[in-house]
């Protein structure tokens, strides 16, 4: 009797014990999907900036994509703040790829 209580506490053990933590590939997922999204609104934002008439009053009423100039700005240099964010958690996640192909690269 004792033998079955024992394999049935350690298959209990088990099953609680092996948890399932958040995966880093789900992880890498969101972040790689929120750089290229973030990536893509910079780009456009960038773009529009580039090609806005300068001068206090020429950019009043010029719009681009539907955004007036300091819509862009303000947009542009949020999610540019928001991007470095993702960045450096993609490094913090990627780290030791990084640093096994620099060794490749350097030494």
């Amino acid at each position: 009797m004792s033998s079955l209580t024992n394999q049935t506490i350690g298959s209990i053990d088990r099953k609680t014990v092996a948890t399932k933590p958040v995966s880093y590939s789900k992880v890498k997922g969101v972040l790689s999907s929120g750089l290229g999204l973030l990536t893509m609104v910079v780009a456009v934002t960038g773009i529009g900036l580039f090609v806005a008439p300068h001068g206090p009053m020429a950019s009043k009423s010029w719009t681009f994509a539907g955004m007036t100039v300091p819509l862009m700005k303000d947009v542009h240099i949020w999610l540019g703040f928001g991007m470095v964010a993702l960045v450096l958690g993609h490094f913090a996640l990627n780290l030791r790829t990084l640093i096994g192909e620099l060794k490749q690269l350097f030494w």
